[in-house]
């Protein structure tokens, strides 16, 4: 099967510790992620390698479950996860976060190797996994940059 990598980032004027404890709470994974519906922790324990997330999205008008496990886990500089559920068949989410002048550089790579049906629907997914996850930036960064937000709760 073929793999597909999509890298995107975002220059976000907060604190490495602000966006990281900002992407690190789920209550807000369906504040950026629009077609997010809702991700909880499923295993026992702090958040951190080897926890276990159920994670419900919305992908061209379905309700998808996928499971996420945490792979890496580098406070407050990186944090990966391994993917599997519908369409994406397996996969990675990293997040790397570096410190600029401007303030947070926040880089995400998503790679899969797509299921059977991820193959078939890759020229629908691949142009909509792109736009969502410019937006998924884009309101990242409004969310952090807005001056009255708590960085956790916002």
């Amino acid at each position: 099967m073929r793999r597909h990598q999509i890298e995107t980032q975002v220059t976000i004027r907060r604190p490495v510790d602000d966006v990281f404890a900002f992407l690190s709470d789920l209550f807000n994974s369906p504040r950026v992620r629009g077609m997010t519906l809702a991700t909880r922790k499923v295993s026992p324990g702090p958040l951190g390698v080897g926890s276990v997330l159920d994670n419900r999205t919305v992908i061209l008008g379905f309700e998808t479950h996928y499971r996420f496990t945490v792979i890496g886990w580098d406070p407050p500089h990186a944090a990966a996860v391994s993917v599997s559920g519908p369409f994406v068949g397996s996969g990675r989410i990293g997040y790397q976060l570096t410190a600029t002048s401007d303030g947070t550089r926040a880089l995400t790579t998503l790679d899969v190797e797509p299921s059977i049906a991820g193959i078939l629907l890759w020229p629908l997914l691949g142009p909509l996994i792109r736009r969502n996850q410019a937006r998924n930036d884009h309101k990242l960064k409004e969310l952090l940059e807005a001056s009255t937000l708590d960085p956790v709760r916002g």
